[in-house]
């Protein structure tokens, strides 16, 4: 059985991989095996969509991963900075911005000074109300905001989320849709990250592949899915977010500790092995830069 491509319309797949997969937090998987393919032309890899979207609407997906709504901020407030890395700081003043999957808006929390207006589009209700309460603008869709914001948004950020959604085409479409001629999107989402699958093998595919996560993109596959949005001057970088200690612990304890230094590893080593990471094409995270 083979599925056919939604990013590039090849008919042609490989299953990857046929077994468990993690269904939320780490330890919880599914019941039944599930078959992961992969495009033989763009590379993408992806599965049957086993989370509709009316998951993300409700609290359910939140509680899958063990968070809640109102610790959000604790467990978030730390990626930011990790954030601006893909972004930088000078493009957001007096500027419109448009988060999308933003949750409960600490990205824009920290820009929300700079910014000339910030829009949090969210599927989760209980986090909109969150985002109102903070000043924000909230839509529980890009398609939402259109009428209001549909060709005046200058920057349309989104990390984390293009890998959960059915359709990534019909999501970069609404990305494009909402910047204004000459507006940028910038799009961060997780590679299958190659070197923990090549040292690990099965036991860290079986973490990699989720029910949350209908896509793993390489930077074909998102270029693809960009250009055929109608995006120009597309750029595509690796950034790796975990350093050598967190694939000693994985190695060590077989299974995710967070990330996590290790006492043998110095800050030069942990330094080059992020950078020979990025450079090599081996990061773990692909950051989308894209122009309307």
């Amino acid at each position: 059985m083979t599925m056919k491509c939604t990013i590039c319309g090849c008919e042609d797949s490989k299953i990857i991989y046929k077994g468990k997969i993690r269904d939320g937090a780490f330890g919880n998987y599914t019941t039944e095996d599930i078959s992961i393919y992969q495009c033989l032309k763009c590379g993408v890899i992806y599965h049957e969509n086993t989370k509709k979207d009316e998951f993300y609407k409700s609290n359910g997906y939140r509680e899958s991963m063990g968070e809640k709504i109102d610790e959000y901020e604790i467990l978030h407030d730390k990626e930011v900075l990790e954030k601006f890395r893909y972004t930088g700081t000078d493009i957001f003043r007096n500027r419109i911005i448009a988060d999308i999957g933003c949750a409960g808006g600490s990205f824009l929390d920290f820009i929300q000074g700079a910014a000339l207006e910030t829009v949090g589009i969210e599927p989760t209700a209980e986090f909109r109300q969150v985002l109102k309460k903070k000043g924000h603008l909230a839509y529980a869709y890009a398609a939402d905001a259109l009428e209001d914001y549909g060709n005046k948004t200058d920057i349309v950020t989104s990390f984390d989320v293009i890998e959960h959604v059915e359709d990534p085409l019909q999501f970069m479409r609404e990305c494009y849709e909402l910047l204004r001629e000459g507006g940028t999107c910038i799009a961060g989402t997780p590679t299958e990250q190659p070197i923990m699958r090549m040292a690990l093998g099965e036991e860290y595919d079986k973490f990699l592949f989720s029910t949350q996560h209908l896509w793993i993109f390489n930077e074909d596959s998102l270029r693809r899915t960009a250009e055929q949005a109608g995006f120009k001057n597309i750029k595509v970088k690796y950034y790796q977010r975990y350093g050598l200690g967190n694939l000693i612990s994985w190695l060590k304890y077989r299974k995710p500790v967070g990330n996590v230094g290790c006492k043998y590893v110095s800050d030069t080593v942990d330094n080059t092995w992020i950078t020979n990471s990025e450079e090599r094409k081996l990061a773990d995270y692909l950051v989308i830069y894209a122009e309307k």
